[in-house]
């Protein structure tokens, strides 16, 4: 449940469901999927904070639009992966999507709505690394 002081929030329209919609991810969120024989992040990795705001998220293409390469997402967060999801999945799974630059990253949103353990799985199970763990990772 939202807090009553924190501002509300509406899907932005304006960013694509082709958007990539990038998530660090710490080394404690790796799991091994012996299904699909690849280290991945966990459900875990896919939560809102636990202040209570939502998920945080880069907007890809808009790191990528200004000129700057994915690692600079990272910065302050050594020995974190980055995995990248499609808002047109967050919106299937009745996720919003909101702009909410910060001044350390200008391609910082939100990802709004209740994240149920069905939810965070298929986020888990669906990403794709931009920035990947080494096979001995995890």
């Amino acid at each position: 449940m939202m807090s009553a002081d924190l501002p509300s929030y509406e899907d932005d329209a304006t960013i694509s469901n082709d958007a990539q919609l990038w998530r660090r991810i710490p080394p404690w969120h790796l799991v091994l999927d012996k299904n699909f024989g690849r280290i991945r992040p966990s459900s875990a990795a896919f939560d809102d904070d636990p202040e209570g705001t939502p998920m945080s998220v880069a907007l890809g293409d808009d790191v990528l639009a200004a000129g700057r390469e994915p690692v600079t997402v990272l910065a302050g967060h050594d020995d974190f992966f980055l995995a990248s999801v499609r808002a047109a999945l967050a919106r299937s799974l009745k996720q919003g999507i909101v702009r909410r630059p910060t001044q350390v990253e200008p391609a910082h949103a939100e990802v709004l709505g209740r994240k149920t353990h069905s939810v965070r799985r298929k986020f888990a199970r669906a990403a794709v690394w931009v920035i990947a763990p080494s096979d001995d990772s995890g």
